[in-house]
């Protein structure tokens, strides 16, 4: 072997040893660490600096001949070494589908990396059978690397890769020739950081445990990257970047079915129901096109209709050793004790999702256990916490946690977990009602402190605590469902838009009659009838079911429910503008409250007999009117309960301002809006009363010319519709107004540009 042929590390160490230097000297007179040094004679490192040999052949006082040589060496050694079969990459699929966000992220985190920068890590996470391992390959191989590792961490089997073992491996596969890979793990990693430092290295670590299994493997320093699946979040990792993988998009998984059927002839409508019914993931996605393809004789229809049936649905998922089921019970496996109890029981939550409180009363573990029982879920990726704090799993995985339940607990166990979880929900809503019914008060050991409170958990819990109530009426508790639909006949108002008040109170209206009491028909015939009239535009079934009501409590002989009969009577009218008819009943419903000294009702009733002449004309003789009702819902004397009383008259200046807008007198107008935004703005469950208002102000000010203002009413309008649960408004006065108030700004904006 010639100079030339031979190796830098080797080349190194003959110059310092005709040098007389020891390591350490030659570190001394060179300023490159002695670690450094003999790492390069050994071969460990291959591709030092050039500043780094000029640094070493200035401490070996070396001749130019010399120096050249040496740098040459150096140069050679730098030339990326054929890639080693070690620990190739997976087969990528040829069908991969979608992910293209997500790629583009990944490729967007490491495309900056290099050797004066941290090492891009990307943790990528998720539950079982989203496809991890695949999207990690894909961009693994889309990142121009020098080479390519993959290790599978074994994370789900009964004994994990080590951390020492992972490094072994990574080391041998960068360096054959390393036999011996030292047994302290400190060492291994120095040793894999020497061997990977100024690689272009993509490293793959799949199916990880938890942090300390790859911890160690992770390079201080570009320009490899390190791509991480795991089922957990692995939330201990500091500096990495973290993507969270879940289902495909529906378009996406109807495009993986078609490319693994390859079938022009497939409907795509029975392609999107079997992606439903996958619930779009991957795994599932895959095995149920295999196993279409596996059974000539079977059409999509044949499949959809046995993995429609939900108890077989998890055994049709199977195709060869491919089977959602394992892959679910593998993470099942990791599980402590209670975190297992709480996700089979998660099962029985009867709407797609839970908060804390009612989790806690499903494990029957007090909060603080229950807490660290869904974040272990959480971080398993066996449930999900949407960005509001609530929970939730997907139908896949709520029938294999119904699979575990069944399994493991038995049907009295089942049965007394169902009926906990219903009498907590329907205890609890009847409290939060509370806070909103005139005149009582708060029991002890209630768990709401305000009427926000109550109020964000009825609206929070509807999806579970409306089939509790369903449940009682079919299980024939009617004065149970009586008492719930009672407690939240006040706190309706304020949430109207809500699309299930026909429900709650049929319920009620049929339990009141099962149990033969006239006064009880009566008062839930009555709540029927605001449900058709405010929350379903259909007056004529409200005056239906509001004769109805007069009816039974005329038979009750209860004056105080002839009076609210009477006035859902003219309510219903007075959306068929019957004006004289609204204010015959009207009057007999104010004749009542005032008999029977109902502070709730007289002030409703009033607003009535204002409306009615408003709506009668001319429209100005109502002002007064509606100022008594104001009048006589801010007088402590007469006053009802004070959310009710700033309710209704919110309502009555609202009339007000519409008086003022339909004569056009506008800087009157103005007032009258002002006045009924600044009540609206008290008011804590009522949005719409708030929408109602500030669209009113959007008009006004685009009617005087004021037309930011009026821009900056209608944005705040579409804030309120977002927060109400709505992107458009139902057809009636509030879309009518909107409507007007966009065709004035764009009137004045096409006036505008044409200037």
């Amino acid at each position: 072997m010639t100079d030339d042929d031979v190796p830098f590390g080797a080349l190194l160490r003959r110059l310092r040893l005709a040098a007389d230097l020891t390591l350490e000297q030659l570190a001394d007179a060179s300023g490159v660490s002695d670690r450094g040094i003999s790492d390069m004679e050994r071969g460990v490192s291959r591709s030092p600096r050039t500043r780094t040999i000029e640094a070493i052949a200035d401490g070996l006082r070396l001749g130019r001949e010399e120096r050249d040589r040496l740098l040459a060496a150096a140069r050679a050694g730098r030339v990326s070494p054929a890639p080693v079969a070690g620990l190739p990459l997976p087969r990528r699929v040829s069908d991969f589908t979608g992910r293209e966000a997500e790629l583009a992220r990944i490729a967007r985190w490491t495309a900056g990396s290099s050797a004066a920068a941290p090492a891009p890590v990307v943790v990528v996470s998720g539950p079982p059978g989203v496809g991890k391992t695949s999207l990690a390959v894909q961009a693994a191989q889309a990142w121009p690397a020098e080479q390519h590792l993959f290790v599978d961490l074994r994370g789900l089997d009964d004994k994990p890769l080590t951390p020492a073992a992972v490094l072994g491996k990574l080391i041998r596969a960068l360096s054959p020739e390393q036999h011996a890979v030292p047994r302290d793990l400190d060492e291994a990693a120095a040793l894999w950081q020497t061997l990977s430092r100024d690689r272009r290295l993509v490293v793959v670590l799949d199916n990880a445990i938890g942090e300390a299994q790859v911890r160690p493997v992770l390079p201080p320093h570009g320009p490899a990257v390190v791509l991480v699946t795991s089922r957990r979040a692995l939330s201990g990792l500091e500096g990495v970047r973290r993507l969270r993988l879940d289902a495909l998009s529906e378009t996406d998984a109807v495009a993986l079915l078609g490319a693994i059927l390859d079938d022009p002839q497939a409907s795509r409508d029975s392609l999107r129901r079997i992606a439903e019914l996958c619930v779009r993931v991957p795994l599932a996605l895959r095995i149920a096109g295999n196993r279409l393809l596996s059974r000539p004789g079977w059409t999509p229809g044949d499949l959809i209709a046995r993995l429609a049936a939900q108890e077989r649905r998890l055994d049709a998922l199977a195709a060869g050793d491919l089977q959602v089921k394992a892959a679910f019970n593998l993470s099942y496996q990791q599980l402590s004790g209670v975190a297992r109890r709480l996700f089979r029981r998660l099962a029985l939550v009867p709407g797609p999702s839970a908060g804390v409180e009612l989790a806690s009363v499903l494990a029957q573990e007090p909060i603080a256990v229950t807490e660290d029982a869904l974040d272990e879920l959480i971080e398993l990726s066996l449930l999900q916490q949407r960005p509001d704090g609530r929970l939730e799993f997907h139908d896949l995985l709520r029938l294999y946690a119904q699979g575990e339940l069944e399994r493991e607990e038995g049907a009295a166990d089942r049965a007394a977990a169902v009926r906990r979880r219903d009498d907590w929900l329907l205890d609890t809503a009847m409290r939060a009602g509370l806070f909103f019914e005139p005149g009582q008060v708060a029991p002890a050991g209630c768990p709401f402190t305000t009427g926000a409170e109550a109020g964000d958990w009825l609206r929070r819990e509807a999806e579970n605590w409306l089939p509790a109530l369903q449940s009682a009426a079919a299980a024939g508790q009617d004065q149970r469902v009586v008492e719930v639909a009672d407690s939240l006949h006040w706190f309706s108002d304020g949430w109207a838009n809500w699309p299930h008040w026909l429900d709650v109170f049929s319920l009620s209206a049929g339990a009141a009659r099962k149990l033969g009491d006239d006064r009880l028909t009566a008062i839930h015939l009555g709540y029927l009838a605001w449900v058709h009239i405010v929350c379903l535009g259909q007056p004529e079934i409200a005056l239906e079911r509001a004769r109805e009501a007069l009816d039974h409590a005329t038979r009750s002989g209860d004056r105080k429910q002839i009076a609210w009969a009477h006035y859902y009577i003219g309510w219903a009218l007075s959306r068929l503008r019957r004006w004289d008819d609204v204010l015959t009943h009207a009057r007999e419903a104010v004749a009542g409250f005032r008999a029977v000294n109902d502070r709730e009702g007289l002030p409703n009733g009033l607003t009535l007999c204002a409306l009615a002449v408003q709506g009668r004309g001319p429209a100005d003789e109502a002002i007064p009117l509606y100022e008594q009702v104001i009048e006589a819902v801010t007088d402590p004397a007469t006053a009802p309960p004070a959310h009710i009383a700033l309710f209704i008259e919110t309502v009555s200046r609202s009339f007000l301002a519409n008086i003022e807008i339909a004569a056009e007198r506008w800087p009157q107008a103005l007032r009258r809006v002002d006045e009924s935004v600044a009540a609206a703005e008290r008011l804590e469950h009522s949005l719409e009363r708030l929408m109602t208002a500030r669209s009113q102000r959007a008009l006004v000010f685009a009617r005087l010319g004021r037309m930011d203002q009026a821009r900056e009413e209608l944005a705040a309008v579409r804030v309120l519709l977002e927060r109400n649960g709505n992107t458009e408004p139902r057809p009636g006065a509030l879309r009518d107004r909107l409507t007007e108030v966009e065709s004035i700004l764009a009137a004045y904006d096409a006036q505008n540009s044409s200037m």
